[in-house]
C-alpha cells in the first residue's frame, strides 16, 4: 500500500541505461490507464520545465509518466556551452542520436520490469532530438509501443520514419516556414496511422502555459485512442 502512494504521488528514480544512470521522475496515479514516458535531450532549465508541464497534464488525465532528460547533467551542460557557441548539429544536439535511441530503449525495458507498470500500455511522447529517440524505439518495439506523439522535430534524416508503426502524432508550429515544411515531410514519410496538428506559436523552448496545454490536450486524445 505504501509503495502504492508512493508512486500516485510521482517520486525521483535513475534509471539504468546502457552506462549512463539517468534522473528521471515516474507518477502512477491509481487505475492508470497507460504509461507514457515523456522524452528530451537537455537544455535543462527550459526544456524540463515543459515536460513538467505536460506530465502534470498527463496525470490528470490518468495516465502514469515516466519523464526523463536522454543526457546526464554532465552531458546537458556540455550541450549548453556547445548551443551557446554554435557547434551543435542540425538536430540541435552535440550527442548522437543512436546514443539517445539506445538509451531511451533501455529505459523502457526497465520500466517495464517495474510490477506497478506492468500490464498498462506504453505510450512515447518525444521533443527535439528527444522525437528521433522516440522514433526510433517505436520502430523497433512496435508490440510494445502503442501510441507515439513527437513534438518540435529538428530536422534529420527521414528513413527510420518509414519503420515506424504505431500510430502517430506529430505536433508543430505555425504551417508556414521551414519546421512546418519539414514536419510534413516527416508526417508523409510514416506509413502507418498517423496525423498531424500546428499549435500557433509552439517553438522549440518557449514555456507558454496556453500553449502547452493545447498540446497536452492533443497528446491526451491520441493516446486515449491509442493505449489499449
Amino acid at each position: 500500500m505504501m509503495m502504492q502512494e508512493w508512486f500516485s504521488e510521482g517520486f525521483p528514480v535513475q534509471v539504468p541505461a546502457g552506462t549512463s544512470i539517468l534522473d528521471a521522475e515516474m507518477q502512477v496515479p491509481a487505475g492508470a490507464t497507460g504509461l507514457i514516458i515523456l522524452s528530451h535531450a537537455g537544455s535543462r532549465a527550459h526544456g524540463t520545465q515543459r515536460v513538467q508541464n505536460l506530465a502534470e497534464y498527463f496525470t490528470k488525465d490518468g495516465f502514469g509518466i515516466l519523464m526523463m532528460d536522454l543526457l546526464t547533467e554532465e552531458e546537458s551542460e556540455i550541450g549548453k556551452q556547445a548551443e551557446e557557441m554554435g557547434t551543435q548539429g542540425e538536430d540541435g544536439s552535440c550527442f548522437d542520436t543512436d546514443m539517445l535511441s539506445e538509451r531511451l530503449y533501455d529505459s523502457l525495458e526497465w520500466v517495464r520490469d517495474l510490477p506497478e507498470a506492468s500490464g498498462l500500455p506504453i505510450g512515447l511522447f518525444g521533443t527535439g532530438p528527444g522525437a528521433w529517440a522516440t522514433f526510433a524505439v517505436a520502430a523497433a518495439k512496435p508490440t510494445v509501443v502503442s501510441a507515439v506523439v513527437a513534438a518540435g522535430i529538428p530536422p534529420a534524416e527521414l528513413d527510420i520514419l518509414r519503420r515506424v508503426k504505431p500510430p502517430t502524432l506529430i505536433i508543430t508550429g505555425d504551417q508556414d516556414g521551414d519546421e512546418a515544411k519539414f514536419a510534413r515531410d516527416c508526417h508523409a514519410a510514416l506509413t502507418g496511422r498517423k496525423r498531424m496538428e500546428y499549435v500557433p506559436g509552439f517553438v522549440k523552448g518557449r514555456d507558454d502555459l496556453r500553449i502547452t496545454e493545447k498540446v497536452s490536450r492533443l497528446a491526451c486524445h491520441w493516446f486515449e485512442q491509442y493505449l489499449e
